[in-house]
């Protein structure tokens, strides 16, 4: 939580003021398919306080926060000229796994994604095009994979879930008054 939704929702955070002023300005969260693997978000459990933790899951939690983040950002930035769109690379073959301990498992994991995964060059195609790209314009909100958009979950499309989210995650990174720029 700490790397994938927590420390982008603190950046983000404190560089809002600054992104205004230079708007128009783009926000792109890159998230995964693994956010429509869950079925519940507890936003008061998102650190696995009452939920056994699991690495599996924690990890499709964060990616589910980064698409309920991005889509409250978008409503807090209406009208701002900065947007905020989630981008899902897809199954990328990155270096994630080299940080892990060699076992048959991550052996197996390794071969699948060198062997059926993107490359990182292809995988960063649709987090560029939503840098870059004049026809997303103005768009906000949104999900794409493949530079399209695309539909998230359904308990991505959940604005108050959004919003509990918000609102815990402000507290969890402690974000004070002055660094609230919405």
């Amino acid at each position: 939580m700490v790397t994938n939704h927590y420390g982008h929702f603190l950046l983000t955070n404190l560089l809002l003021g600054m992104l205004k002023k230079s708007s128009p300005s783009r926000v792109i969260n890159v998230t995964s398919p693994s956010h429509s693997k869950r079925k519940k978000l507890d936003p008061d459990s998102l650190n696995f306080e009452h939920d056994k933790y699991s690495p599996v899951v924690a990890y499709g939690q964060s990616k589910l926060c980064n698409v309920l983040f991005t889509q409250e950002l978008a409503v807090k930035l209406s009208g701002s000229g900065v947007t905020a769109n989630c981008a899902n690379p897809g199954e990328t073959n990155s270096e994630i796994l080299n940080a892990h301990l060699l076992s048959l498992r991550i052996c197996a994991i390794k071969i699948f994604f060198v062997t059926v995964c993107k490359d990182p060059e292809l995988g960063a195609k649709t987090s560029i095009y939503l840098a870059v790209a004049e026809e997303v314009d103005g768009v906000s909100g949104r999900y794409f994979a493949e530079c399209k958009e695309a539909e998230p979950s359904q308990l991505a499309q959940q604005k108050h879930l959004a919003q509990q989210l918000w609102k815990a995650s402000e507290v969890a990174v402690k974000l004070q008054p002055h660094e609230k720029h919405y």
